[in-house]
């Protein structure tokens, strides 16, 4: 259970509601090696949630100072790009927790490494770009995930305190920005499984998205407290 009842839910996207992360590393996997490098699932999983940047910096120390990551990025930028338009499919419980959370009318928001408009082009070619009431992508902050930045600026989007969000992660640099911006976070492990570190940093830990639903529906069919803890009835209506 949560400890607060949120006010507003904000999604990570790839890996969390998109599994573009298993996606993305079979493009790197497959370009690295047409350059003569090998990309272990070990080392993969150092690069999820982290921006370009941070990327460049672990690939050079993993490979050489003079790999030719300009080319590497072009190649598997194209790559992975013909690969999610052919279709890229939902965590399982996707759908059907943006569904449930539809009825909650609770204001929800997506936060994610991805740059504009590329986040955008893929929510829409997902079909899922109109189920948020505000997107903040990479383009929006000066600071990316693990800083809370994008979280902060995405509270202040919703008109929600952070303390009164939930965040929805699968990586550990997102669940950093998250708990770091003072928000409820909920890990569901992607590639990476969670760890003694991720579990400390997260609120609650869940398997998938179905359970997530269910959590959040838990939490806000709890009874309202007053200031001093004790129930209060909800007004009928």
């Amino acid at each position: 259970m949560l400890p607060n009842r949120p006010l507003a839910v904000i999604f990570d996207m790839d890996g969390t509601l998109l599994d573009t992360e298993a996606v993305y590393h079979s493009a790197l996997q497959k370009v690295a090696q047409s350059m003569g490098r090998e990309l272990s699932e070990q080392m993969f999983l150092q690069l999820v949630g982290l921006h370009r940047e941070d990327n460049e910096r672990l690939l050079r120390q993993h490979w050489s100072e003079d790999f030719d990551l300009t080319a590497f990025h072009a190649a598997s930028d194209q790559l992975f790009d013909e690969m999610w338009r052919a279709g890229v499919p939902f965590r399982p419980g996707a759908i059907e927790v943006l569904d449930s959370l539809r009825q909650t009318e609770l204001p929800l928001g997506l936060c994610t490494s991805s740059k504009s408009p590329l986040a955008e082009e893929r929510l829409s070619v997902a079909g899922i770009l109109d189920r948020f009431d505000q997107i903040v992508t990479l383009s929006d902050v000066g600071n990316p995930k693990p800083h809370p930045e994008p979280y902060l600026l995405t509270a202040k989007r919703l008109g929600v305190s952070p303390e009164s969000c939930v965040v929805i992660e699968d990586s550990p640099n997102g669940l950093r920005a998250g708990a770091a911006a003072g928000m409820m976070t909920v890990l569901v492990p992607d590639l990476a499984p969670a760890t003694p570190y991720t579990k400390a940093l997260a609120t609650v830990v869940l398997p998938n998205l179905f359970s997530v639903r269910d959590l959040i529906a838990a939490t806000l069919s709890k009874p309202c407290s007053s200031p001093n803890g004790h129930p209060v009835a909800r007004k009928p209506g």
